[in-house]
């Protein structure tokens, strides 16, 4: 990569070169030649002096944007990897709720309705990880990614007990109006569990964007 402080560097020494040689010109004009000798070394090491600190500036300049690209890295794939423990919650809880998971042969826990040994329950104790790490990389002392991953699994609970009270009144042959109620109230769940899904991911698509 091209240095961006370069140019700017040589054009002030080649500015500073000339005007030395001016004012040698000139004092050995007017003085003696022992007197220009003498001003011509301490503009020299004037001369030295400046393109030192210079370099000095510019090298401290490409170490911090060294580090800057290194931090910046980091929290991309910290990014990079919530976003896939994200999409693993999403294809287990599509398993778990809608597919093979919910069928006869459950565990006892399953069967009342908690989630405590279930690939469901696994897969947002990895997001929940993945999230506390993020909010450590960016440094965010509210936890906001650890308090969204939190809610998707309060979530993620209220429906598993509330499908088991759906299937406990479908065992019970329960009256039609309290089926109904039930089976509201967990429209209300899904549609809840899917609009803090997209906002999830939504909020890391804006996260990316500003470290990118």
């Amino acid at each position: 990569m091209k240095d961006p402080y370069a140019p700017g560097f040589w054009c002030a020494v080649t500015a500073l070169v000339l005007l030395t040689a001016g004012y040698f010109y000139g004092i050995r004009q007017v003085y003696e030649l022992a007197q220009a000798e003498l001003f011509l070394f301490g503009a020299a090491a004037v001369i030295a002096a400046m393109a030192l600190t210079s370099l000095a500036w510019t090298s401290w300049q490409q170490l911090k944007t060294r580090k800057r690209q290194l931090a910046q890295g980091r929290t991309l794939v910290a990014i990079w990897n919530t976003k896939v423990a994200l999409r693993r919650v999403e294809t287990v809880f599509d398993r778990y709720f809608w597919g093979s998971y919910w069928q006869p042969g459950r565990t006892f826990q399953e069967v009342m309705g908690e989630l405590e040994g279930t690939p469901l329950e696994q897969s947002l104790e990895a997001l929940k990880r993945q999230c506390r790490e993020l909010d450590q990389e960016i440094q965010d002392s509210r936890w906001h990614w650890l308090n969204n991953a939190r809610e998707l699994s309060s979530v993620a609970t209220a429906m598993a007990r509330e499908r088991y009270q759906l299937d406990l009144c479908d065992s019970q042959q329960s009256a039609g109006r309290g089926a109904a109620v039930l089976n509201r109230d967990l429209e209300v769940l899904v549609y809840t569990w899917s609009a803090r899904l997209r906002s999830f991911d939504h909020q890391l698509d804006e996260l990316e964007g500003e470290y990118r």
